[in-house]
């Protein structure tokens, strides 16, 4: 545990407000001085577990963003961020002696407590979508939980150890990239090494060994290299500034841990940064490097035409030296390093006009994000989902490719066609079926290849799939799937629970047109339901019985006693069709194809299960009452494909199965599924295809049965056959 610093080397408010005092008017820093003075009141005699007195930590968060030059609102609120957690003030009380900003400012930061969450895990999220909500509004939140984080991490060291592996954790999977978002990369990188540190001191300690043992290997080398490129540099732009940047353990640990290959203390590469005046120049710095050394194929990035999504502007490229060492040059313009290093705060912290320019590209990215969360927390169903498509969102950014304009775009590594669609525009991604990576046509699901570029085929007819939540990783496509899916499955709840009420009265010779409004109204009142709407849903989600709804609503009228008699053989059968949408659900176990007679039930959680009539699963699982009469509406079955499956016994013979593919490939008959059991001598094979109808099915079990060697061919029947020991032939 680190000893207790001295008090003399305290941060105190008289150093705070020298600070001050240098760049903000007199009365923003008699704010300041007055928001400390309420603050050391407010936490009097609390004592950190360092030893040192609470007030030292929000004056320690307001100097680090007073080192950025930050506004009287922030360092009042950095200062007062603890207020409203911790003590008895309000967000009232700040406001009326601060102001509203200060107030909100305080309670974006103030996190979420009590009794309504079931732990600590499900506090922390809420609490940080509420942070991000107030984000939105005022980017600023952000800035002073960063720098309260940056403070207690430094101090992290007087915690107890799982209490630093939680807070290391949490900071390098939400504000490490939180920061980088900003575009804050020298916030992020101490912010990731003290994280490092505290996670992993035993590794930590291992790679910054391994970093010695590699700087003074290479010494010579890189001398040698810094010198050749100095000498080159200054004579082409006088004053440019050339150095070797210093790796970050942490990164190098990221790369070992996703490649499984080791720190090479010969072979790793060399970091150099180059910083010129204007960006003509650094064009010229470019010619001048290629000059000297061999670039690397496809190892070059303009990121100054094209700047990354934080705003970063630099020319990247690597290069080897005539010894195969690889050197990773990065040119930028002094103010793009600083805007690089500082992000959004770079204009407060380089207040010259020229800084100011360079950091609004770094704020029509933020403002650009800023829009992004706000969307995604409109379409979050709740605090747990908001996190999880933030923390996708918010992945370090490892691809970039092009659009066909040239545009550069930024994704995660493992990120597909259908993330990029959605980058590219929310439409787009609605309506995409295909993709061309460099021409070439290639599935929704694969990935995104580096430095390719992408070209995506939509159909203004088609519409996102559930199956794309298995591949795509960005919050952006992932939020707008799930929402779609969301508003599709209560559209089709609606739609399905209004067809079974009309079922319902039909059965009764009545309508939903025909019903009195009156005893309509009393129904929906009785059940406490709001509208039509809410009385669909409850049908649909199970809640409430159809069959019991109508006959409540019409059991005085005429139309139900001419109907009392009806035999259930006569009921009226609900019309679906193949397409229905997300709530018809074919069951597996029977597989029904268009032309079989079959029946249905109602699932809570599918929607309307239909089986074929003589599925025993369904006798034996459902009570006769709950099997809904049903039948197929007229529908265009060429376009239309079912899931159904046939049993093959056949002599164990090479090439059995492959000739019966191959017949399927002949028939344009997409399998699904095979399995295969038997002994030495026989083999029997379920196979699970794809065909239009049970005409279809019929025609392809009559040309399978010719397939030499084949002995038998039928049709699969209700799981309850799968339960028999032995042959699936067996009666």
């Amino acid at each position: 545990m680190p000893s207790v610093p001295p008090s003399s080397n305290l941060f105190r408010a008289a150093d705070l407000m020298n600070m001050v005092e240098r760049y903000l008017p007199e009365e923003d820093s008699r704010r300041v001085y007055a928001a400390f003075v309420l603050a050391d009141e407010a936490h009097d005699d609390v004592i950190r577990k360092s030893g040192d007195p609470y007030i030292t930590h929000p004056l320690e968060v307001a100097r680090i963003l007073a080192e950025m030059r930050m506004d009287g609102e922030t360092l009042c609120a950095a200062l007062l961020h603890d207020v409203i957690e911790d003590t008895d003030h309000t967000e009232a009380d700040i406001a009326a002696h601060f102001g509203p900003v200060v107030a909100k400012l305080v309670d974006g930061v103030t996190k979420l407590e009590g009794d309504e969450f079931a732990n600590k895990q499900e506090a922390t999220i809420a609490s940080f979508q509420k942070m991000m909500t107030a984000m939105t509004d005022d980017f600023r939140v952000v800035l002073i939980k960063l720098a309260d984080r940056l403070h207690n991490l430094r101090t992290l060291g007087f915690k107890k150890v799982a209490s630093q592996r939680r807070i290391a954790k949490e900071t390098l999977t939400i504000y490490v990239p939180l920061a980088r978002r900003m575009g804050m990369h020298h916030m992020r990188r101490n912010m990731q090494l003290l994280a490092f540190q505290h996670l992993y001191p035993w590794r930590s300690q291992i790679l910054r060994q391994s970093l010695d043992r590699y700087l003074d290997y290479n010494r010579e080398i890189h001398k040698d290299i810094l010198d050749t490129v100095l000498e080159a540099t200054r004579k082409q732009i006088p004053g440019s500034l050339t150095f070797i940047w210093r790796k970050n353990p942490f990164t190098i640990y990221e790369r070992i841990k996703r490649y499984g290959k080791r720190f090479d203390e010969k072979r790793e590469i060399l970091e150099v940064r180059v910083l010129v005046g204007t960006a003509d120049e650094c064009y010229r710095i470019l010619g001048t490097i290629h000059g000297l050394y061999h670039p690397k194929l496809n190892g070059f990035f303009d990121f100054i035409a094209t700047p990354k999504t934080d705003g970063f502007q630099a020319l990247q490229t690597t290069v080897y030296t005539p010894s195969k060492q690889a050197v990773r040059f990065q040119i930028q313009t002094r103010t793009m390093y600083h805007v690089a290093q500082y992000g959004i705060t770079a204009q407060w912290r380089y207040p010259d006009m020229h800084s100011r320019q360079k950091a609004k590209i770094t704020q029509d990215s933020l403002d650009m994000w800023l829009d992004q969360v706000r969307e995604l927390g409109l379409k979050a169903d709740s605090a747990a989902e908001f996190y999880t498509d933030m923390k996708a969102d918010m992945f370090l950014t490892e691809i970039y490719a092009f659009t066909p304009q040239g545009e550069v775009k930024e994704f995660p590594l493992g990120a597909t066609m259908v993330d990029y669609a959605y980058a590219i525009h929310t439409e787009l991604g609605q309506r995409c079926v295909g993709a061309r990576i460099d021409g070439e046509e290639v599935p929704l699901r694969t990935r995104i290849p580096n430095g390719a570029t992408v070209e995506i085929v939509s159909d203004d007819h088609a519409t996102p799939q559930p199956s794309w939540l298995n591949f795509t990783i960005t919050g952006k496509a992932r939020s707008h799937i799930r929402n779609w899916l969301r508003q599709q499955k209560v559209a089709d709840r609606l739609l399905l629970g209004r067809k079974l009420f009309d079922q319902a009265l039909h059965n009764h010779n009545s309508s939903l047109e025909a019903v009195d409004q009156d005893n309509l109204t009393m129904l929906l009142q009785t059940f406490k339901l709001e509208n039509l709407d809410a009385l669909f849903l409850a049908i649909a989600q199970g809640e409430h019985c159809s069959r019991l709804l109508s006959q409540r609503l019409l059991g005085g009228s005429a139309a139900f006693t001419r109907a009392s008699e009806k035999a259930d053989g006569e009921a009226t059968p609900l019309l679906i069709k193949g397409t229905d949408g997300l709530l018809i659900h074919f069951s597996h176990c029977c597989y029904p194809l268009p032309n079989d007679p079959i029946l249905a039930h109602l699932n809570p959680d599918k929607g309307l299960e239909v089986h074929r009539d003589n599925c025993s699963v369904l006798e034996a699982s459902v009570e006769p009452e709950s099997i809904l009469s049903v039948a197929w509406a007229e529908h265009d079955e060429s376009t239309q494909h079912f899931l159904a499956g046939i049993l093959t016994q056949a002599h164990n013979v090479p090439g059995v199965i492959f000739h019966i593919a191959e017949l399927f490939e002949q028939m344009k008959v997409n399998i699904e599924e095979v399995t295969t059991h038997g002994d030495n001598s026989i083999k029997e094979t379920k196979w699970i295809i794809h065909v239009n109808n049970l005409e279809h099915l019929n025609e392809i079990i009559r040309l399978v049965e010719h397939v030499p060697s084949v002995i038998r061919v039928k049709r699969l029947k209700a799981k309850a056959v799968d339960k028999e020991e032995g042959s699936y032939f067996r009666d």
